[in-house]
């Protein structure tokens, strides 16, 4: 095993683990909606937001883990690398623990937690695509047609991003997270 593929599969165990995180939040959530004995129905609403933002998170690990395979010649394996790749997941992972309450009964309505938590998700979300985003400037020999297209999906997802932690209206977080999955969809036919 080669020290590059030593450290695919480090980080892509933690992704992994990020993934399940999400998942496991959602399973969490929708077993909390189900009776839990006779007469015990527990009415736990879930709207759109606290999904859209798991499934946004999902797709953008999902695109990082590409781009670290697809960084994987030019990266130097060592020590720093490995820590910086800690780090990144660190975020990642504190923002997927994040998305869904620990115990969903506690809160029947799911997006009061998700207006408690968007910032801290969203923000772990965006400091850890900032070293993607700067690879593409100074990594990858684009041309020019490559780097417009970069740079205009770069600037959409950052500022939608920001939009989600910023905005207090409902429909506009909506909107912004709906935005960001449609990006991140849009590069399943690349």
């Amino acid at each position: 095993m080669s020290a590059i593929e030593f450290s695919l599969g480090l980080f892509g165990l933690l992704l992994g683990f990020i993934l399940v995180e999400v998942l496991s939040g959602l399973m969490r959530t929708l077993r909390a909606r189900l009776p839990n004995g006779p007469n015990s129905y527990e009415e736990i609403h879930m709207g759109w937001l606290t999904p859209m933002l798991g499934v946004f998170t999902m797709l953008n690990v999902l695109l990082v883990w590409g781009s670290a395979f697809g960084l994987q010649n030019v990266l130097p394996v060592g020590y720093d690398t490995w820590t910086l790749g800690l780090l990144l997941c660190s975020f990642y992972y504190y923002a997927a623990s994040m998305i869904f309450p620990g115990d969903p009964r506690v809160w029947p309505d799911v997006d009061d937690w998700f207006w408690l938590h968007r910032r801290q998700v969203l923000g772990c979300i965006l400091t850890a695509n900032f070293p993607f985003w700067l690879s593409e400037y100074f990594v990858w020999d684009h041309t020019p047609s490559e780097l417009i297209v970069n740079s205009i999906v770069t600037v959409l997802s950052a500022s939608m991003m920001l939009l989600a932690v910023l905005a207090n209206k409902r429909w506009a977080v909506i909107a912004a997270l709906g935005t960001l999955i449609v990006v991140h969809l849009s590069f399943i036919p690349l």
